[in-house]
C-alpha cells in the first residue's frame, strides 16, 4: 500500500539522469512523483500522459520521474517516449521506492509544499489521471486540459 493521502512523505536524495543530485527537501511547492520501470507496459502507456500533464502544469508543479532502472535504460526510455521532465535513478537498491511503499508501477504521488500526499494512484486508471489533472488545475488556477482527447486508451490497465 502506498503512503496515504494526508501523510507526510520521507525525504530523499537521488542522482539525476541529467547529472547531479536532487533532494526532495530542495524542491519547493507542489510536486508530482511518478515511480516506474522502463520495461513495464503499463508505465509505457502512462508516462506519455504524465509528460502531457507536465507540459500543461510544469510551471506550477515540479515533476519527477523516479526510475527503478539503470541510468542508460532510463535515458533511452526518456528519448523513446519524449520525456522532458526530471528523471531520478532509484536503482539498484530501490531505497526511495521502498520508503514510499511502492508495490505497483507506475505509482504517482501529488505532494504539497509541506510534503504531504494530496493524491496517490497506482497502475493506470483514466479516471485517476483525470483526477490528477483536476487537482493540478485547482492548485495552479489553470484550466483543465483534455488529457485523452483524440486518443483511444482503456479505462484501466493493471501495473
Amino acid at each position: 500500500m502506498p503512503i496515504n493521502v494526508g501523510e507526510r512523505v520521507p525525504g530523499f536524495r537521488l542522482r539525476s539522469v541529467s547529472g547531479g543530485e536532487v533532494s526532495l527537501e530542495d524542491l519547493e511547492g507542489v510536486k508530482v512523483l511518478t515511480f516506474y520501470k522502463v520495461t513495464c507496459p503499463t508505465c509505457q502507456l502512462t508516462l506519455p500522459f504524465i509528460e502531457k500533464i507536465y507540459r500543461a502544469y510544469g510551471d506550477s508543479a515540479t515533476f519527477i520521474g523516479v526510475v527503478q532502472d539503470p541510468e542508460e535504460e532510463a535515458r533511452s526510455f526518456m528519448e523513446n517516449y519524449g520525456l522532458t521532465f526530471t528523471q531520478l535513478i532509484d536503482a539498484p537498491d530501490y531505497r526511495v521506492s521502498a520508503d514510499y511503499m511502492v508495490e505497483v508501477v507506475p505509482t504517482i504521488y501529488l505532494i504539497d509544499g509541506e510534503n504531504r500526499v494530496l493524491f496517490v494512484e497506482e497502475s493506470f486508471l483514466k479516471a485517476g489521471l483525470e483526477k490528477l489533472v483536476s487537482e493540478l488545475s485547482r492548485l495552479s488556477g489553470k484550466e483543465e486540459i483534455e488529457l485523452f482527447e483524440g486518443v483511444s486508451v482503456p479505462p484501466f490497465k493493471a501495473g
